[in-house]
C-alpha cells in the first residue's frame, strides 16, 4: 500500500468517493423530474460491505473513508442521532484541524415521533456541522392511538434547531426541505430565508401555526431556482386554499426581483394568479395535478415552459396549447407498491390513462418531443398491457415524440409480463 499512499490525495480521494457515495446525493437542487436518480435510490444504493472493507485497507484509507461516509447522514432513529452527536462532539474536542462534523454536507431526517432527548441531540449535531448544504426534514408524527379517521398531527420544528441551523451553516445552506408533517413557524422560516440567501431549492409542505395578520415583509431570494409547496407528491386537496402557503406566495409576488432565478415550480393550488403573473415568465418546469383550478393560467403565464408533470390519477386534463412545451410526465400519486385485481386496475388506471393520453394527443403542442409514464407504484402494472403501450408508442413515434418509461426506455423495448403478445405486436 506504500506506493498507493504516495499518490496525491487529489487522485484517489474522488475514486473512493465514487465507491462510498451515491450519485446525486450532494446535488444542491432537486433531481430533474425525468432523471432516473431518486432520493429512495440514493438511500438504497449505500453499499455497507464496501464501506467496511475500505475502512480496513490502511489507516490513511480509514480516515478518508470515515470522512466520506459522514458527508451524507440519513438519521432514522434516536439511538443513531445520539451516537452521531457524541461522535461529532468528541471529534471536535480532539481534532482541532478537521473535526468530523465539518465533513457533513447533507442531513436527511426521518424520525418518527422524536423525543425531546432526540431533538436535543440533533441540535448538538447541527452545532458541529458548519458546512451543511442540504437539510431534508421528513420527520413524521403520528397519533398515539392511530385509526383510519385520525389526521396526523402537525408539529413545529423546534426554534433551537432553527437557531443552530442559522448559527452554523446559513452561509453554506443551498437546499432545505420540510416534506412531512413537521414544519417551521412563520417567524422561524423568515429568519432562515433572510440569513441563508444562498438557498437554491426550498420545499415547504406547510407552515406551522395560524397567521393572525397579513404578512407585510419584503424578502428576496436571489438564488432560488426550485420552489415546492404543498403535500408533495400527491398535492391533495389539503393544499388547496392553504392560508400560510398562499400568504407566502403573496409575499413573494410584489416584484419579479424577489425571485430572479426561479425555474421550477411544484404544488397544488397555492399557485396564486399574482404570483404567476409576477414570475411565470421564468418558469421552465411545473409539476401539479391536472385538475388544479389554475392549470390554464399556469400554462398561459409560463411562456417559456419546457416540462409539465401531472400527477396521476388526477387525470382530467383539458386540451392544452403551448408554443414551447417539450416534455410531459405522467407520474403516480404514490410510488409505494400497490396490488389490485386486474378488473379494478383496468377500470381505474388504464381507462383514465387512455383518456389522459388522448387529451395530450389532441392538444396543440408543436414542440412536444417526449411523453414519459413513471411506471412505479399505482402505475407499475401498465407493462402488463402491451397492446395499450404498443398502440401509443406507435402513435407517438409517428409524430416524432419519444414515449418512454421511468428509466427512459422506449415502451416498445420495455419487458412485459406477457412477452408473447408483445412480440406479436412488435412484428405487426
Amino acid at each position: 500500500m506504500g506506493a498507493l499512499r504516495d499518490l496525491p490525495v487529489e487522485l484517489w480521494r474522488p475514486i473512493l468517493a465514487s465507491l462510498v457515495g451515491s450519485p446525486g446525493a450532494l446535488s444542491s437542487d432537486r433531481q430533474d423530474p425525468f432523471s432516473e436518480v431518486r432520493d429512495i435510490v440514493i438511500f438504497l444504493n449505500r453499499d455497507v460491505k464496501t464501506h467496511s472493507a475500505l475502512l480496513l485497507v490502511c489507516k490513511v484509507w480509514h480516515n478518508v473513508v470515515t470522512e466520506l461516509t459522514h458527508e451524507h447522514l440519513h438519521l432514522t432513529s434516536e439511538v443513531q442521532v445520539g451516537v452521531i452527536a457524541n461522535r461529532f462532539e468528541e471529534s471536535r474536542r480532539h481534532s482541532m484541524k478537521k473535526p468530523l462534523g465539518t465533513c457533513t454536507r447533507r442531513i436527511d431526517l426521518q424520525l418518527s415521533n422524536p423525543s425531546d432527548q432526540c431533538l436535543n441531540a440533533l441540535v448538538r449535531i447541527l452545532w458541529c456541522t458548519p458546512n451543511i448544504e442540504i437539510l431534508v426534514n421528513s420527520n413524521y408524527y403520528m397519533a398515539m392511538i392511530p385509526t383510519f379517521h385520525i389526521t396526523p398531527p402537525q408539529a413545529q420544528t423546534r426554534t433551537e434547531i432553527i437557531d443552530a441551523l442559522i448559527g452554523t451553516c446559513s452561509k453554506s445552506l443551498r437546499r432545505i426541505e420540510w416534506t412531512s408533517n413537521e414544519y417551521p413557524s412563520w417567524s422561524d422560516l423568515m429568519r432562515v430565508l433572510r440569513t441563508a440567501t444562498g438557498i437554491s431549492s426550498l420545499t415547504l409542505a406547510n407552515i406551522y401555526g395560524n397567521l393572525t395578520e397579513r404578512p407585510s415583509q419584503y424578502i428576496t431570494l436571489p438564488n432560488l431556482k426550485t420552489l415546492v409547496l404543498g403535500d408533495s407528491p400527491s398535492f391533495s386537496h389539503a393544499s388547496l386554499g392553504n392560508v400560510p402557503l398562499n400568504a407566502f406566495l403573496t409575499m413573494l409576488s410584489k416584484s419579479p426581483e424577489q425571485l430572479p432565478s426561479l425555474q421550477r415550480l411544484e404544488g397544488f393550488s397555492p399557485f396564486s394568479p399574482d404570483f404567476l403573473r409576477t414570475h411565470g415568465s421564468k418558469v421552465r418546469i411545473v409539476r401539479t395535478v391536472a385538475f388544479t383550478p389554475l392549470l390554464h393560467e399556469i400554462i398561459a403565464t409560463c411562456p417559456n415552459l419546457d416540462t409539465f408533470v401531472t400527477i396521476f390519477p388526477h387525470h382530467i386534463l383539458d386540451l392544452l396549447s403551448h408554443p414551447s412545451l417539450k416534455r410531459i410526465g405522467i407520474f403516480p400519486i404514490s410510488e409505494d407498491p400497490v396490488g389490485v385485481p386486474q378488473a379494478i386496475f383496468s377500470a381505474y388506471i388504464m381507462k383514465p390513462l387512455e383518456d389522459l393520453l388522448c387529451q395530450i394527443d389532441e392538444s396543440q403542442l408543436p414542440k412536444l418531443t417526449q411523453v414519459r409514464i413513471r411506471n412505479v407504484g399505482t402505475l407499475a402494472n401498465i407493462t402488463d398491457h402491451p397492446l395499450f403501450l404498443q398502440k401509443w408508442w406507435k402513435r407517438w413515434d409517428s409524430r416524432g415524440v419519444r414515449f418512454d418509461d421511468k428509466d427512459g426506455r422506449p415502451f416498445n423495448l420495455v419487458p412485459s409480463g406477457n412477452n408473447s403478445v408483445l412480440d406479436n405486436v412488435r412484428r405487426s
